[in-house]
């Protein structure tokens, strides 16, 4: 199985955010998608596993793009997501907002 990954990166706040979509070359389904900031990220998968292992990150749902994350809404997040005021309900760029510094 060969995975495709696309790269892009989008801007907020004037700060970066790299984000990658992973898909299969024979589905057209994305596997995940991603938006990455310096202290976390916004992920389209189960973050169940991430919880309590020091990983700070949202989960939001029905990506397929980076600039989905921006008006998706937070369904969960981890511990140390909270910590720095990430919250349920939130959008994704809020979310970023915050694992950026900002606000």
């Amino acid at each position: 199985m060969f995975f495709m990954i696309e790269m892009r990166t989008a801007k907020i706040n004037r700060s970066p955010v790299a984000g990658a979509k992973i898909g299969d070359q024979y589905f057209p389904e994305t596997l995940a998608t991603i938006a990455i900031t310096k202290k976390g990220l916004v992920v389209c998968r189960n973050l169940g596993s991430l919880n309590g292992r020091n990983v700070t990150a949202a989960k939001v749902k029905g990506l397929t793009k980076l600039e989905d994350a921006l008006e998706a809404r937070i369904e969960f997040c981890t511990s140390e997501a909270r910590a720095l005021g990430v919250a349920e309900g939130m959008t994704g760029k809020e979310a970023l907002m915050k694992l950026q510094g900002s606000r």
